[in-house]
């Protein structure tokens, strides 16, 4: 399949952590992360509410999302979904995207990490992984992260790196 798509040869690796553009392969694993729990089923920490679908729901929507930011992926405009690994166990996925990257070169970043990995410091490693990508690698001069108020783990992560 990499020869298919050139992406999947892309590999960053942190100190405990391998990030590489979901593969389908990679899928089983990344949705049992997901069915694993992300967050409070009380709290919905992201603007599109995509863990409240109904577990098949979920997964195929996930699946179906990972192929779109595949199939639409062009030099001005994309969006690459990093599964993230610890020891090959699949914990979460780490977005970079960007839009008229030529021009602005500005990306943002977005990530979720099941709840059992969460508060370890991978995500705070994950997201340093892909702005190192983003600056060093591709010369990025802008990084924009968002989140809701009332999820201050990601908050933290966004202040730790400024």
């Amino acid at each position: 399949m990499v020869s298919f798509w050139p992406l999947f040869d892309l590999e960053l690796h942190t100190a405990h952590l391998v990030l590489r553009p979901a593969r389908d392969d990679d899928f089983a694993g990344l949705l049992d992360a997901v069915d694993a729990g992300i967050h409070d089923p009380e709290v919905m920490p992201f603007s599109v509410p995509w863990t409240d679908a109904e577990p098949g729901q979920r997964r195929l929507n996930s699946v179906k999302f990972w192929w779109a930011q595949r199939a639409r992926w062009a030099a001005e405009d994309w969006n690459v979904e990093f599964a993230v690994f610890v020891d090959g166990t699949p914990i979460g996925v780490q977005g970079l995207f960007a839009k008229q990257f030529p021009v602005l070169r500005e990306v943002g970043t977005g990530s979720w990490l099941s709840r059992s990995y969460q508060g370890r410091g991978f995500g705070r490693e994950m997201r340093a992984a892909v702005l190192d990508l983003a600056f060093g690698g591709l010369g990025a001069l802008v990084a924009r992260s968002a989140a809701f108020l009332d999820n201050p783990a990601s908050i933290r992560v966004s202040q730790a790196l400024g």
